[in-house]
């Protein structure tokens, strides 16, 4: 099968919103790294090896924005893969982590780099910009600052703010 034939269907199986149905296109012990993302928010990983933790990531985005659909705007075929650029299209109304879902609108672009081998997906590298994030799901963004007070809390705070801090 053609690499590009291989993403068309796998992007069907995302609009067919069954995770164990994406997380088959993998090779089985195929990786899916999501390269920007805001994990204090979100909690978990940011890259998930073989079906079931691929299958586990995909259900958790999707419990998140049930209505998703997954749109192409440009598929291109290497020799090794595929290069997507996508555009997820969907309603928060789920949680993802800590990001409590509100009804938010969604319309979030970005890139996928695929390494393909044996007709399955070995490698899927998502792209997309965390700042297009916050500012497409606008009423969300409480839930960013309140991961700056949690991760201040945890002692990432800047030297000169932990100085200033009073002790205990």
């Amino acid at each position: 099968m053609p690499h590009e034939d291989l993403i068309r269907s796998y992007l069907e199986a995302w609009n067919s919103h069954d995770p164990e149905r994406v997380a088959s296109y993998f090779a089985k012990d195929g990786v899916r790294h999501w390269e920007v993302v805001l994990p204090p928010m979100i909690g978990g990983p940011t890259r998930f090896r073989g079906h079931s933790e691929i299958a586990a990531g995909v259900r958790a985005f999707m419990d998140a924005v049930p209505d998703m659909r997954v749109e192409v705007d440009d598929l291109i075929e290497t020799d090794s893969g595929a290069v997507l650029e996508w555009r997820v299209l969907a309603t928060h109304t789920g949680a993802w982590g800590d990001w409590r879902g509100q009804g938010e609108k969604v319309d979030l672009p970005g890139v996928s780099i695929y390494r393909i081998a044996d007709g399955a997906i070995v490698e899927e590298r998502m792209h997309f910009d965390p700042d297009m994030m916050a500012r497409n799901w606008a009423p969300g963004l409480g839930a960013l600052m309140g991961v700056g007070v949690k991760m201040w809390k945890r002692g990432r705070a800047t030297k000169r703010e932990r100085a200033a801090a009073p002790p205990g």
